[in-house]
């Protein structure tokens, strides 16, 4: 079997003009029909078997390779939706990218040992998260390991994002003259007004990292009519999953009160689903990270924890999972969603850095393939660390 060096390095100049013209082609979530038709016909070259249109999702797609024999099923999962505005600014060309050259790179292991291996594409990770749906269908449960890396200003080990919950609240009241007749109408508005005034009521009796932040997109139509009709949009984030499905709760009965107090009708979405906290496997992560500076990374690599939020949290509760971040710029200030991330996403310092973490990721890969009480440490650590929220949910 040829080294993961030779591996990683044979199919580089094919992966990399992958992920340039993905970068070169933005397409925002759920329309992410180029950038999906590249990442599986070059799998399907290597000999991947695709299912496509995984959950009723176009732009979603499971691609596995299969060794004759049984054995651990390793994950490698792709995002590769673009800014609005922006293009690949976060740097989704490159993790797709990574994904396929991780799973192509460790096919001869999986000849070698058996297991399988599986890239995962999930679509729209920046707005409606497609690995939500894919989690709720159960498609990671079986995965042994679930792993990827995002473009970053630095290499950092896998930490922990925010679970969010998004919530809609429509008021529905009674339009009249507001000179005229104001006693005859029912003020949606107040309903929604109300509703913020009793979130700042609640601020005070919440832990210090929750996060409640909310915008009226419907106030009325006019000053002399009562508004029949009045909307807001809230974002709701805690550290834990756990922490956010009291404090979500609490939310929803501050416009319920809102509601009975007005007499405006109330009616409550969940306009872009729920994101759970990223709950990193510390056990795969450690040895992810130890194989990242065997092969040249220098970078201290801290665990990066990140007030943001991501659809990997939902994967995390599902199987032991990491989100490693790596170093696409050399400038630690550059951020994100930023003009300089995305020059770094398709820079020549960009590619050398992704190529690293593939050959870390296939060395950690085939450690969970070799090693059955490296496994088995990972999986003791997920059944402990994550079992009140996968009991409670």
């Amino acid at each position: 079997m040829k080294s993961i060096q030779e591996r990683v390095e044979a199919i580089a100049p094919e992966i990399r003009a992958l992920g340039h013209e993905i970068h070169e082609d933005p397409e925002l979530g759920m329309q992410e029909f180029h950038a999906v038709a590249l990442l599986t016909e070059a799998l399907e070259k290597h000999g991947f078997a695709i299912e496509r249109n995984v959950c009723g999702l176009e732009t979603a797609f499971i691609a596995s390779y299969k060794g004759a024999k049984e054995g651990p099923v390793i994950g490698f999962l792709a995002e590769y939706d673009a800014l609005n505005g922006l293009g690949h600014a976060c740097g989704h060309n490159l993790i797709g990218s990574l994904a396929v050259c991780n799973a192509i790179a460790l096919k001869d292991a999986i000849d070698e040992y058996g297991g399988e291996v599986r890239v995962i594409g999930a679509p729209a990770e920046e707005t409606l998260g497609g690995k939500v749906n894919l989690a709720a269908a159960g498609r990671y449960d079986d995965l042994s390991v679930a792993m990827m890396a995002h473009p970053f200003g630095r290499h950092a080990a896998s930490g922990s994002m925010n679970a969010i919950d998004s919530q809609r609240f429509e008021f529905f009241g009674k339009s009249a003259h507001a000179a005229g007749a104001p006693h005859e109408g029912i003020n949606a508005l107040n309903g929604v007004l109300k509703t913020f005034d009793l979130i700042d009521a609640l601020r005070q009796h919440i832990t210090p990292d929750a996060r409640v932040s909310g915008v009226i997109k419907d106030g009325g139509k006019a000053a002399n009519i009562v508004p029949d009709y009045a909307m807001a949009e809230f974002y709701i984030r805690a550290n834990t999953s756990a922490y956010l499905i009291g404090f979500s709760e609490k939310v929803k009965n501050c416009a319920r009160a809102a509601s009975l107090a007005t007499g405006a009708r109330l009616e409550i979405t969940n306009f872009e689903g729920w994101y759970d906290d990223l709950h990193t496997n510390v056990t795969l992560s450690d040895r992810a990270v130890q194989h990242t500076k065997e092969f040249g990374v220098t970078q201290d690599m801290e665990r990066y924890d990140s007030t943001a939020s991501s659809d990997i949290g939902n994967v995390s509760y599902r199987c032991p999972t990491i989100h490693q971040w790596f170093d696409v710029t050399g400038d630690p200030e550059i951020g994100i969603h930023t003009e300089g991330l995305r020059a770094g996403a398709d820079s020549d310092y960009g590619y050398e850095q992704m190529f690293i973490v593939s050959k870390a990721f296939v060395k950690t890969a085939e450690d969970v393939l070799t090693d059955p009480e490296f496994l088995t440490a990972i999986r003791k650590e997920f059944e402990e660390t994550t079992a009140d929220v996968r009991n409670n949910k």
